[in-house]
This record gives structure tokens, sequence and C-alpha cells, in this order.
């Protein structure tokens, strides 16, 4: 059976029983509660009656004159009650309902203690005929005792006084049995839109497969609610985060790291992030990417977070992209060698051979500067790959680049690897090329230096310059004056930057100079 069925079928059976049980003991109560006040108005009556003027001389007189039974009849039709009794103290009843039963003894019982003890008293008469509800009182005449008053009324007219009442409870709780019904069903319907219509055994299979699958992907996966409660932190997050490796992430520990504060930002302001650096304090750098969660009212209701080890990331990268950069190479060569052997197919076709062999030589001494400077100046392997990966593309693009004869790389500061200064190099060459190609005269001039104090980056481009609104925005992530899915190189080369501690600047002087400065040693004054 489906589990919005059980719910239905059970809470309507549990309202049905409660407000059985409650009308039961309410009518049982109902019932009880009127008999009680309907016996004590017959006893306030019955004390009444007694002490009406003459009828304890009338009584203690015997008087078989019929004025008792007048007395007390004019008395009766006034009220409710269905007979009202008077005897003397042998029983002999001088007023009753029926003329038939004057002067004769009362055979109903029960009148022992109010003509034996004169107790004045309240009890039950149910015997086969009928039920009623009788209360007895003595009747004194000159502190003696004369006789006893009974004031007696039927069962039947307590149930109609009850009646109504309870016909008013039955509507009540018919009412509250419907309401409660339709309750249920809302509730039924609400829970199963919650879960979306997935039942139990569904819900348990995918919450052991997530367990499964959270603990064997390679990413580390953090999720929060809107409160910031964690909901999953999966061993790898615990280990990239330098966490204690427990079944249940605590949140005292989570909250000491810089990803919890940006989650909570993030669930703060609504907005989801994609592949965005983040630096640890243990300077290790990670790829994180947040996505907001979302109830069945596109309410946001928490956080997940996923994070890459961003050298491990980059690592791959390499391994994935070093066979597009070779054919990117092989193929800006290729189209540069076709160019240079059809000028001097051209030039041998019209006889000039003098003007070839200059040509030739020219070639030569400029390759065999720019490989010369490579390998004696540049002893970085992977910035040495970089740059002449980028010669052989600007030299495609018919852009000059030159490589500062007084640059020298030879190691680089701690706080920046190989990958973060080719990102760095990279992407200013990248906005150089962009530039130098708004403009007339293309050249790219690139000079670093890796002394024993700074590792100093400039590139120059003589495109022209920066405007100067967009300058102040330059550094934003996704600010771009190029068009769309643009704006990320200048935000990472600032965050590769500020990671290691150095410095950024802009400077134009017929041209754009980008200037990057990183310590070697943290306590040298920048």
């Amino acid at each position: 059976m489906k589990l919005h069925y059980k719910i239905m079928i059970v809470v309507t059976t549990a309202i049905i029983l409660v407000i059985g049980l409650i009308s039961l003991v309410a009518n049982h109560q109902l019932k009880a509660s009127m008999e009680q006040h309907m016996g004590s108005a017959a006893s306030d009556m019955a004390v009444v009656i007694a002490k009406l003027p003459e009828l304890g001389q009338k009584l203690s007189e015997k008087r078989e004159d019929g004025s008792i039974q007048r007395q007390i009849e004019r008395l009766r039709v006034l009220t409710r009650y269905q007979y009202i009794i008077i005897m003397d103290m042998e029983g002999i009843q001088y007023a009753y309902p029926y003329k038939s039963g004057l002067y004769k003894p009362y055979k109903n019982g029960g009148e022992e203690g109010v003509l034996n003890e004169g107790k004045a008293y309240i009890s039950a008469d149910n015997n086969e005929l009928i039920s009623a509800i009788r209360a007895f009182h003595p009747i004194y005449y000159k502190d003696e005792q004369v006789g006893a008053v009974l004031v007696g009324l039927l069962t039947d007219e307590v149930q109609k006084e009850n009646e109504t009442h309870r016909e008013n409870i039955e509507y009540a709780l018919v009412i509250g049995m419907v309401l409660g019904v339709i309750l249920a069903l809302y509730l039924a319907m609400d829970i199963k839109k919650s879960i979306f219509g997935l039942e139990p055994k569904e819900i348990a299979l995918l919450v052991s497969e997530r367990e499964l699958i959270l603990h064997s992907i390679e990413k580390g996966i953090i999720a929060i609610d809107q409160k910031g409660e964690v909901l999953i932190c999966n061993k790898k997050s615990q280990m990239m985060l330098n966490l204690p490796i427990d079944d249940k992430c605590s949140i005292e520990h989570l909250s000491q790291t810089p990803i919890y504060d940006y989650m909570l930002d993030a669930i703060r302001t609504e907005s989801d992030i994609a592949n965005e650096q983040l630096f640890l304090p243990n300077k290790t750098r990670i790829l994180i990417s947040l996505c907001l969660m979302h109830d069945s009212n596109n309410q946001v209701i928490g956080a997940v977070a996923s994070l890459e080890n961003l050298t491990q990331v980059r690592a791959l990268a390499e391994e994935l992209t070093d066979y597009r950069h070779l054919v990117d190479s092989l193929r800006a060569q290729n189209h540069e060698f076709m160019n240079k052997l059809q000028t001097i197919s051209g030039l041998l076709q019209l006889g000039e051979h003098e003007e070839v062999l200059d040509y030739i030589d020219t070639l030569a001494s400029k390759n065999s500067r720019f490989n010369h400077l490579l390998s004696e100046h540049i002893r970085d392997n992977k910035i040495a790959g970089l740059l002449l990966t980028k010669y052989a593309l600007l030299s495609e693009n018919k852009i000059d680049f030159v490589i500062d004869q007084d640059s020298f790389v030879d190691g680089l500061p701690t706080e920046l690897n190989a990958e973060e200064a080719c990102s760095i190099i990279g992407n200013l060459l990248e906005n150089a090329m962009d530039a130098v190609n708004q403009g007339v005269q293309k050249k790219i001039i690139i000079f670093l230096d890796s002394n024993q104090d700074h590792f100093i980056m400039e590139i120059y481009n003589s495109g022209p310059p920066v405007d100067e609104e967009a300058l102040a925005h330059i550094y934003e992530k996704g600010f771009s004056t190029k068009g769309n899915n643009r704006g990320y190189g200048l935000y990472l080369v600032r965050s590769i930057v500020d990671n290691a501690e150095g410095i950024i600047d802009y400077v134009y002087d017929e041209g754009v100079r980008w200037c990057v400065n990183i310590p070697r040693d943290k306590s040298i004054d920048r």
C-alpha cells in the first residue's frame, strides 16, 4: 500500500476512535451532570415544601379532607416535577398525583431512611415500569417529625432536557470528524508532495546509494541548509580541508574553514558560483562550484559545494591539453613555415638570389636569438615551453614578440609555482594580443627576472590604454569589455598574485605595461 494511503487510513481511524470515545464520555458525563442537577433541584423543592405553613400541623392531625392534596397539587402543576407525595410516619399518602392513591401506603420503597432516621437524601427509582429521580425530606411540626415529602422527576424528563445538549455535542463531533478526515487527506498529499512522490523503500534505497556515491567520487562534496547545519560532508572534502574524518562532519570544525562562510554568503545572496578559486589557510588552492538547493516552492533551502584541488586539476588539464597545445604550435609553425617558403619561392622565381640569402640569414638569426634566450635565460621548462608556443602563435598573427635580453629566470618564489607563473604570463599575453590587434603597430615585449629578492614579470604591448571607467573594475570576476563569457583572466591573475602576497600594477607610456612583482621573502619591503 502506498504511503499516502497508509497515512490517510491511520490518521482517519485515529480521529474516528478518538472522537467516538470523546462522544461516549461526553454523553455519559452530560447525563450524569443533568441527573445530579435535577436531583439537587428536586431536593431544594422538597425542602421548600417541607417548610410550607400549616402542612406539618395538617399532617400531624392526619386530616383526610383533601386539603393537603389540594395545597400540594396547586404547587406541583406550577413546576416541572411529575409527582409530589406527602406521607405520614406510617407511609400513608396524603398527597399523591392520582386520587386513587390517596390515604394508601407508599409502595415504591426507598422511604425507610427518611421515616426511620429523619434523613434527607436523593435516590433513583429504577423499577420495571418507571425510572425516576426522587428527593426525600422530613416534615416537622413543633420539633417532632410528623412525616416526609417525596419530590419525583421521571428520567424521561431528564432525557428530554439532555437531548438538546446531546445533539449539539454530536453536531460538533461530526463536524470535527469531517474536518479531521479532510486534514488527514491534506496531510497525506502534502507529505507525498514534500518527498516527491517517493515511497519509504525508494527513499531508503536512494539514501544508501547517495552514501556510496558521495564517498566514492574524487570531488569533495559539502551541503548545508539555510540555517548553516551540515547535511553532507564526504571523506574527500574532510581530507581536503584537514578535518577529522568522521561519519558526521562537525559544524564546529567546518565553520573554521573559509568554505563555510563562502556557502552562507551564497545562500544569503541566493547566487550560484561556478569554478571559482579559493585559497585555504594551508595555502592549498581549490576550485569551488556552488549550487543552491530549492524546495518545491522554489525557496532556497541550502547549498551544495563541490571542491577540487586546483593543483591536481591543472595537472590533469595539462595532460589533456598538451596535445592541443602541441597541435596549435605545430599548426602555427607550419603556417609560418609555408609563408616563408612561398616568399623564398617567389624571390627565386624573380631571380633575386641575393635577397633570398639575406632573407634566410635574417630568419635564422631571429630564431637563433629567440632560442638562445629561451635556453640560456629562461631555465624553467614550463615557462620556456609557454613562451615558445606563444612565439609561434604571435608570429602567425604578424605580431612582433620580443623577450627582453636582460630576462633571466632561475627558480621561483616559494609562494608561486610554475603553473601559477604560466597562468599569469599566459593571461597577460592573451590580453596583450587582443590589445595590439586594435592598433597599427603590433609589438609585445616581455621581461622576466627572478633575482634574489623578487620575481618580476613585465609585459608591454603597443595597444591603446585601458579606459578609465573599465580600469576601476578590471580585476572583478566576469567584467570584460570584449563581450560575454569573458573577464576571468585578470581576475585569476589578481587572485594568484594576492595569494602570493605580491603586487600587480598597470602603467601606460606609449603603450600598456603590466607589472607583477612577487617577493621571495615576505619580510622584504615591497
